[in-house]
């Protein structure tokens, strides 16, 4: 798979690729650390359909999201755990 690494000036870096099913996908690493994670529009693979900044936190827990499928890791190696909140209907 090639991942496309693109500067941008005054802003930072741009990472992207597509998937298998023609999808692009990337991140937008800022100069201040900041990282988006972007989607492309389906018709045109250049214009940004959706931008959603990640804070350092949510970027970890992607990252092991993506890397560690569900029901399948350690949990032990992990540096975050998931938490279910139950809450009963009020009537």
């Amino acid at each position: 798979m090639e991942v496309e690494q693109t500067p941008l000036p005054g802003v930072g870096i741009r990472y992207d690729f597509a998937t298998s099913s023609g999808r692009r996908l990337g991140l937008v690493v800022h100069r201040d650390e900041r990282v988006d994670l972007i989607v492309y529009t389906e018709d045109d693979p250049d214009t940004v359909g959706e931008s959603v900044p990640l804070e350092p936190h949510e970027r970890a827990a992607l990252v092991e999201l993506l890397a560690l499928p569900p029901g399948e890791d350690d949990p032990g190696s992990r540096t975050h755990h998931r938490t279910w909140q139950l809450t009963e209907d009020q009537p």
